[in-house]
């Protein structure tokens, strides 16, 4: 419900960014700009499902801390 609560909010922060990029990098360099874009989206994506997405009371008796035993060390979790 959070992140349907704060979808537009997560719009606007998401949209931003686009816009800085096409102003700045898009007109010389749009394959640059795109790129920067679409890896800043991904990542705020990724950020906000793993940070609001994912309950601190999850039960989960065979993973202490909520996080698998399989799940790499050098990705937050």
């Amino acid at each position: 419900m959070t992140l349907l609560f704060l979808a537009p909010l997560i719009w606007i922060a998401a949209a931003v960014p686009w816009v800085i990029l096409h102003s700045t990098l898009g007109r010389r360099h749009r394959r640059t700009a795109l790129m920067a874009g679409l890896i800043f989206t991904l990542w705020f994506t990724w950020f906000l499902v793993t940070w609001l997405g994912m309950p601190d009371s999850y039960p989960a008796p065979s993973c202490p801390g909520n996080v698998p035993p399989w799940w790499p060390s050098f990705i937050p979790a």
